[in-house]
């Protein structure tokens, strides 16, 4: 299934401004065993159960209340680059023909040329693959399956002619990282502008609301997200990669991932707060997942950072 941003823009009045933190579109995917399921625009990601009760490196349990953080991302490794702290992100392609599923590959090797083959879980993953168009209509969240030799392996299918992002996050010998990579999709690549910040996007029948103070470079920041349904609380939230929320964020227009971990959470209050961190001034776009009815679901909204 396919899910595009431009109705989502109409309906939730919210596509992003083109950016990074580190979760468009909706998912009506549900669990997937191998990790590897991939849908243009939804969050093709496995409800692993097994691994959302505690100790998982990025978060503790699911129950409400103060939740750990993610390990802060190494210096220089935000994915804006393939290379950073000695590790480099190889792909097996750079090019990928529009509407073909293709079985994605990528390595990480070091200053050797050695491929890494031992990672850790961080909220739940050995990695996380966000994959966005450079004009934010398309988005994806997948978790590529680890083989033998360190290759990780994904279903991908990118369904529009353009330029796209794919940033790889992981954690290795205790240290996380964002590596990033351009995918080109071959054609004649339609350009839309992207929208000016909301507070209130709209997706597959629930109204998501962001609140947050004023947010400057360089300093930590809190935003809390409500999800509700016909004007209710949804009380019934899911656990989500090790939580009842994951928040990717990325900047305009380099596309720089910035940390985010949540914080708290009320199930029952239909709530999920979360630390950011935005090292710089400018707009950045940020995606929110959680999981309702058994389905991911993923709402845009654009934030602004002051000087």
């Amino acid at each position: 299934m396919t899910y595009d941003f431009r109705r989502a823009a109409l309906s939730a009045g919210a596509v992003l401004a083109a950016a990074a933190i580190a979760g468009c579109g909706s998912s009506t995917s549900k669990s997937d065993a191998t990790s590897s399921h991939d849908m243009i625009g939804t969050a093709a990601t496995t409800h692993d159960m097994q691994n959302m009760t505690h100790g998982q490196s990025g978060h503790s349990g699911t129950s409400g209340g103060h939740m750990q953080g993610m390990t802060a991302l190494e210096q220089g490794a935000d994915g804006t680059a393939a290379t950073a702290g000695g590790l480099t992100l190889k792909p097996q392609a750079t090019t990928i023909a529009a509407s073909k599923t293709a079985q994605w590959s990528l390595r990480i090797v070091d200053k050797h040329g050695m491929p890494v083959t031992r990672f850790e879980r961080d909220q739940t993953k050995l990695l996380h693959l966000i994959v966005v168009r450079s004009d934010f209509s398309r988005y994806q969240h997948l978790h590529p399956a680890l083989g033998g030799k360190g290759r990780f392996t994904v279903a991908m299918r990118l369904p529009e002619p353009g330029k796209y992002r794919a940033i790889a996050d992981f954690t290795t010998a205790g240290k996380r990282y964002a590596l990033g990579t351009t995918i080109t999709v071959p054609g004649t690549a339609a350009k839309r502008a992207l929208l000016a910040a909301r507070t209130t996007s709209a997706v597959d029948g629930y109204d998501v609301t962001v609140q947050h103070g004023a947010i400057a470079a360089g300093q930590g920041a809190t935003l809390t997200f409500g999800v509700t349904r016909g004007g209710k609380p949804v009380s019934a939230l899911e656990p989500y990669l090790g939580a009842f929320g994951h928040l990717v964020a990325l900047h305009v227009p380099d596309l720089a991932y910035s940390h985010v971990h949540p914080v708290s959470s009320s199930a029952k209050g239909g709530k999920v707060t979360f630390d950011a961190d935005f090292p710089r001034a400018g707009r950045y776009g940020t995606f929110l997942q959680f999981r309702a009815g058994g389905v991911v679901h993923t709402a845009p909204f654009t934030v602004v950072v002051g000087a």
